[in-house]
């Protein structure tokens, strides 16, 4: 395992150090969004090909308290305290947040301690169909839900999942969630060309969006690097011909002049290391999550290239810097 000291010549972080709390982050669809990560790198009920947080190490279906609820709690409401100008907290990070046992919990404790900021939830979906879930769930502001495949060969396929998942029970329980979800629920299809865009597998789509009803279907593509190298992002051309097969659904879309804000002052290693964790980042990417110049932000990330701890590639929109698989960063310095 590689580790990472803080370097003597390095400016320390005049802001805490958050453990669980990342960004905030440009999302393509929630604007600048504080990230709230509930798992353990890299804990899912799915091994997606295309995940930017790489390839699940611990695939489950147990729900339980990984990561104690106080503690994430502690640091929501010392960072909201602050109140910083933010449109979403949200659920997401590098694990499936729904197989954590407090998300209801943490969801009461943000409607009820720091109301003014909206509740959003990304999940893959697969535990819809627990009742229980569903009920902790519900009070968020907006839940976007994955589902890249409809048929059994597809979901094995693009996502890999838990051997004891059916993607029937997982269809049935998106629709047991919307309608008994009163606030706005959208379905995220992720295209992997090759896999699921054809014709025969849109049409599943489609009859599986049709019981679903959802508010919206937002159509994603590769943007940042994905865990296995052989996946391709969809061409413009193509990703409009399948929005219209599933009846007119949205693409998700960079804009990377949209407005951000920032939460945290200077920037030390262990921030970087946790960003680029749980996100694939270009210079432009860290310059706007930290507030500093974009060369600063490539610079500390070349560093964490050459020290043999991340990696980068180029990809259509820049070039994206991301953690080595196997890299361990001590958080005691």
């Amino acid at each position: 395992m590689h580790r990472l000291f803080m370097r003597d010549s390095m400016e320390k972080p005049k802001a805490r150090h958050y453990r669980y709390l990342f960004g905030p982050v440009r999302s393509r669809r929630l604007g600048v969004s504080l990230g709230v990560d509930l798992m353990p790198h890299k804990t899912c009920t799915l091994d997606c090909v295309y995940c930017e947080c790489g390839k699940t190490t611990r695939k489950t279906l147990v729900r339980k308290e990984y990561i104690p609820t106080l503690d994430i709690m502690d640091e929501l409401d010392d960072l909201l305290s602050s109140a910083p100008d933010l449109d979403y907290v949200t659920f997401s990070g590098a694990g499936e947040p729904t197989l954590h046992s407090g998300i209801g919990e943490m969801i009461a404790f943000l409607k009820r301690d720091h109301p003014r900021y909206p509740v959003a939830l990304l999940t893959n979906g697969t535990l819809f169909h627990n009742p229980r879930v569903r009920d902790e769930i519900s009070d968020a502001d907006r839940v976007i839900a994955s589902l890249d495949g409809a048929t059994s060969g597809v979901f094995k396929k693009v996502n890999r999942p838990h051997s004891a998942l059916r993607v029937t029970e997982m269809i049935q329980g998106l629709v047991d969630f919307r309608q008994a979800f009163s606030h706005q629920f959208f379905i995220e299809i992720f295209i992997v060309p090759g896999l699921n865009d054809s014709d025969s597998e849109l049409s599943a789509l489609k009859s599986a969006l049709g019981r679903i009803q959802p508010d919206g279907v937002h159509l994603n593509t590769l943007d940042r690097p994905g865990t296995e190298p052989w996946v391709k992002p969809a061409g413009d051309t193509a990703l409009k011909k399948i929005a219209n097969a599933l009846g007119g659904a949205g693409l998700i879309r960079f804009h990377p002049k949209g407005r951000h804000k920032k939460v945290a002052g200077d920037i030390g290693d262990i921030q970087l290391i946790e960003t680029l964790l749980r996100r694939p980042c270009t210079a432009e990417d860290v310059a706007a999550i930290f507030d500093i110049n974009t060369q600063m932000a490539q610079d500390r990330m070349e560093r964490l290239v050459a020290d043999g701890l991340a990696q980068k590639k180029r990809m259509p929109r820049g070039t994206f810097y991301f953690m080595q698989k196997n890299a361990h960063v001590c958080k005691t310095g």
